[in-house]
Formats: C-alpha cells, structure tokens, sequence
C-alpha cells in the first residue's frame, strides 16, 4: 500500500464524537464511558506511553532489541483495541472473524518473558521504580498496563471480549517488568529496592545507606 492509498484510506474524522458518543468498529454507537470505550482509552493510553519508553530506549545503542519488542506490543495493542470494538453480541461474523484475538501474541509474549527473564538475577527484594530513566519509565508502563487489564475485566464478564486478551496484558504488565530491569542492569544502574526501616526516627533506607548496604 502506498502513501497515496494510505492518504485516501483513512481521514482525521471531528464532529462525530462532540455530543459525547462514539462509534465502535461494528458502528454501534455508545457512550464514551462505556466500559468498551474506558478499556479502549486504557489500551490507548498504555501503547502511547510504550511509544515514549521506545523514544528514551533509542538513545541507548545496546536497547534496538528492547525497541523492537516494544514496536511489537505497540502493534499488539492495535489488534487488542480492534478486538475490543467488536463486540460479538452485536457484530456480523466477518468483522469477528477479522478482528479475533490471536492466541499466537501469548506465545509470543511468553517467549519474550523467557528471554529476557533468563538473563538477569535473581530477585531477592521487592524492586523499587527506578533505576535509570528507561528503565523507571518501563516500570510505569507496567502499572499503565495492570490498569488496562483491570478495565477488560468487566467485558469479560459480560461476554464481551475473549478471555485471551486479559491473559495478554496480564503477561505483558510481567514482559514489562523484565524489560525494565534489563534496562537498568545494561546501562550499568543499581537496582532500587525495598528496606524496611528500623523505626520512623532511624530510617535506614537513606540514599546513603542504600547504596553502602551490600
């Protein structure tokens, strides 16, 4: 497909959604707090903020992996969100048919965990955001992506989403994680984590002694 055909295939729509509805893919019209349009927002959201780790990713030439398995789950979330605008109960069998959930991105996703789990160390603390930029921003991407999972819950409830694509984005919060700290062992940080302090008047989780303490 070319620029040109690009061009004249999709157009920037204003006006449809001022009086507070919108359309899905299957052109229902529904209340943009529906919960179809608050997971779609979630899913938005989580994918947008992706696009942000992958620009910070970028700058640091031992990353172009981890920007390529972010661009991935970028265009993951893209047949997530179609998926989720068609909602079977009103939707012709074209349509859902061509907007099914692919089981293949959980296989895909698991490998990915697999990957990257197997090459970082144990964890022995609860691990604190942070670390580096990527890798901060990566762990925030991980609670972005715990929202949009929370937010399919209720239209798998009703029926209204295949089961599969909440046990992606509950795969993909964990790729996230990994992801994160791989960031942050590869551009030589220290991993921030959790020390219980010994009373409120003798915090022993001072930056001084996070980094003393071995």
């Amino acid at each position: 497909m070319s620029s040109s055909d690009l061009g004249r295939g999709f157009k920037q729509g204003r006006g449809t959604g001022d009086s507070g509805q919108s359309s899905l893919y299957n052109n229902e019209r529904r209340w943009k707090d529906d919960d179809t349009f608050n997971a779609l927002g979630a899913t938005d959201e989580l994918s947008s903020f992706l696009g942000v780790c992958g620009a910070s990713a970028q700058n640091d030439g031992s990353m172009s992996d981890v920007v390529e398995t972010l661009t991935r789950l970028q265009c993951c979330l893209q047949d997530v969100g179609a998926h989720l605008a068609t909602p079977p109960k009103n939707s012709s069998e074209r349509k859902q048919k061509k907007t099914a959930f692919d089981i293949a991105m959980v296989e895909w996703i698991n490998a990915e965990i697999d990957r990257y789990g197997d090459a970082l160390p144990a964890i022995r603390q609860f691990i604190l955001s942070g670390g580096g930029m990527t890798s901060a921003q990566l762990q925030y991407s991980r609670a972005i992506c715990r929202r949009a999972e929370r937010s399919i819950v209720p239209l798998m409830r009703d029926e209204d989403v295949d089961p599969m694509a909440l046990k992606f984005l509950n795969r993909m919060s964990d790729l996230l994680f990994v992801l994160g700290r791989t960031a942050c062992m590869r551009n030589k940080n220290e991993e921030l984590t959790y020390l219980r302090p010994d009373s409120f008047t003798n915090l022993k989780w001072d930056r001084k002694s996070l980094h003393e303490k071995k």
